[in-house]
């Protein structure tokens, strides 16, 4: 189907759907109306209408466009990528091509989930992730060679040229796939309300672009518009009251419109409650994207401005940001020496850290570097060679607190510390209830025809953790299910 534009059309038997549909928790942060929208007088059709242009949207609208059909990407950003262009490009994958890693994979996942988690979600990443990650690169995506994520038993490729600098080279791809099998991105457009049919099925969406409002029409809607980490409102009255005050680390336009419109159209959410509900990471407060020494966290020891340790470092990076919330005056320094610079994840995170300008402090004495960094040296001191004490055949069961896997000694020098580190809300976990097809769902299980939902905002797939590239992945998945179900 071509896209037609037309005025003043025929609108019998559509109808707008309102934010006025809003349940009790959406109605709490706002954005409720008295009415629908007014009916627009112009209407563009395909299709297919996704909502958002990040990895999930994106996902969604190639996999339409390889199977035959009419596309239009709505996107209310002047860009293409939406929170995932500021990823490190780094995607999740079983460690091996077999049953057995698959199952693995998933049962990671479900692990540091604490068993809360989307477990059929994890199940369709582990297998589809890596047909999924060749068929990127036969649209033009580059992939670097396959590494291990530990202390994990997942897998990890990430996207050329490198951490940090390759989501936009792959979003410049998927484009020029996407425009050359006749797809079509309108920016600056944002999507107000979903339109049905007098049968109850989804048929459009009402937008908002620069010369008023547009219905766009078409057989489905996938929505992919993220998370709501951007929306303070909604943070507060879903996770923690003071949660509005975290940095916002991504894209600043995650502000849960998909949540807003899915729910008003009758669909159920999951996993939005509490704390567990975000990704939380200690990052460089002057590079809040990129400064994020992931892979160094499991190998080093984190310090607090007491002097002290207060995490297991070995759980991984969100365990590690949200411990950092309740320390003094939310702070922490991540400390290790010259043996542990040498492992080549930890080599990665302080190459990327120079690259960028951020500090990367040394020094030849633990306390020197304390006080570089404005830490009491008698106490760091203490608490350094406490944990070297503990430190025995790859662990520290003995420190305060215990050290689970990858504990090294602390004592070669010269020594180093990546500090400041603050906590920074990346994306959110909760979201749009949707099956193993990305069809959304009511709270009771029931399909609200003609509408799909994908990444971030869709699934509820994380609960309290994940590990990283499991997000990518996540959104590579389901977008792609997502588009070849809004097709079927």
């Amino acid at each position: 189907m071509t896209d037609r534009t037309s005025h003043n059309p025929n609108r019998r038997g559509l109808l707008s759907v309102a934010s006025v549909g809003l349940g009790a928790g959406m109605a709490a942060f706002g954005g409720a109306q008295a009415a629908t929208l007014p009916t627009p007088q112009t209407q563009h059709r395909a299709d297919v209408i996704v909502i958002g242009g990040g990895m999930a949207g994106c996902a969604a609208a190639l996999e339409a466009t390889e199977r035959g059909a009419s596309v239009i990407v709505l996107d209310k950003a002047g860009r293409l990528g939406g929170n995932s262009i500021l990823a490190a490009g780094i995607f999740a994958l079983p460690l091996g091509d077999s049953a057995a890693a698959r199952q693995d994979f998933a049962r990671e996942y479900e692990r540091i989930g604490q068993g809360r988690g989307n477990a059929e979600i994890f199940a369709l990443m582990a297998e589809h992730v890596r047909e999924n990650i060749a068929w990127l690169e036969r649209n033009g995506v580059a992939f670097g060679p396959e590494g291990e994520s530990a202390p994990f038993r997942v897998a990890v490729r990430t996207v050329g040229p490198g951490a940090w600098r390759g989501m936009p080279v792959l979003f410049q791809a998927m484009r020029e796939r996407i425009e050359a099998r006749g797809g079509r991105f309108d920016f600056g457009v944002k999507a107000r309300e979903l339109v049905m049919d007098n049968r109850g099925h989804v048929v459009g969406v009402r937008a908002a672009g620069p010369d008023g409002l547009v219905d766009y029409l078409g057989r489905t809607v996938v929505i992919a518009a993220g998370g709501y980490a951007a929306n303070t409102a909604m943070l507060e009255a879903f996770a923690d009251p003071n949660a509005g005050a975290l940095m916002v680390r991504g894209y600043r336009g995650a502000t849960g419109d998909g949540h807003r419109m899915a729910e008003a159209a009758g669909a159920g959410l999951r996993g939005m409650g509490g704390m567990m509900a975000l990704h939380i990471a200690a990052v460089d407060p002057d590079s809040t994207a990129a400064g994020q020494p992931a892979f160094a966290i499991p190998h080093a020891i984190s310090i607090n401005r007491a002097g002290e340790r207060f995490v297991d470092e070995s759980r991984g990076y969100v365990a590690h940001g949200k411990a950092v919330l309740t320390q003094p005056q939310g702070l922490t320094t991540l400390v290790f020496d010259q043996r542990i610079a040498e492992i080549e994840a930890v080599a990665g995170v302080v190459g990327n850290f120079r690259r960028l300008g951020l500090d990367v402090h040394q020094a030849d004495t633990i306390e020197a570097l304390a006080a570089k960094v404005g830490l009491p040296p008698e106490a760091t001191a203490r608490t350094v060679n406490a944990f070297n004490a503990a430190v025995q055949d790859g662990a520290a069961p003995g420190a305060s607190p215990p050290k689970r896997t990858l504990a090294r000694k602390v004592e070669k020098a010269p020594f180093f510390a990546l500090h400041p580190l603050v906590p920074g809300i990346t994306l959110t976990f909760g979201g749009v209830m949707t099956d193993t097809s990305a069809r959304v769902l009511e709270a009771d299980g029931r399909v609200i025809p003609g509408l799909f939902a994908a990444g971030e905002g869709a699934g509820g797939a994380f609960f309290e953790d994940y590990i990283g590239g499991g997000a990518l992945t996540m959104c590579l998945v389901m977008g792609r299910i997502a588009g070849r179900s809004a097709v079927a």
